[in-house]
């Protein structure tokens, strides 16, 4: 995927500068950064952020994870949870490891 330079910043608010992509008050080198046609190359952009980076071909979708830091997660499992159910019965998360689930949270203020 690419962009041109103000269609990244406009998306993900990450600008280049000359001293490299630059987010408030931080600034990431970006010497050598694949740029083609004046367009960013978006998978070496995330790299060197530590950004996750999706692609559904599918559905032509794209999402650019946050800045991590390094700190991607290779996994994920999901805490151990017991929640009330409709009824006032508890319900133990752990029932459905291994299959899909959604989970919706709704918070009033």
């Amino acid at each position: 995927m690419e962009m041109s330079p103000a269609e990244l910043q406009m998306r993900t608010g990450w600008e280049l500068k000359p001293e490299g992509a630059c987010k408030d008050d931080t600034c990431v080198p970006m010497d050598g950064l694949a740029v083609r046609d004046g367009k960013v190359d978006l998978s070496d952009f995330a790299d060197r952020l530590g950004m996750p980076i999706a692609h559904d071909a599918q559905h032509g979708l794209w999402a650019l994870g946050p800045r991590a830091g390094g700190h991607v997660l290779d996994g994920v499992r999901f805490p151990d949870l017991v929640l009330s159910d409709f009824d006032g019965k508890p319900f133990d998360f752990a029932a459905l490891r291994g299959k899909k689930a959604l989970l919706i949270a709704w918070a009033s203020y």
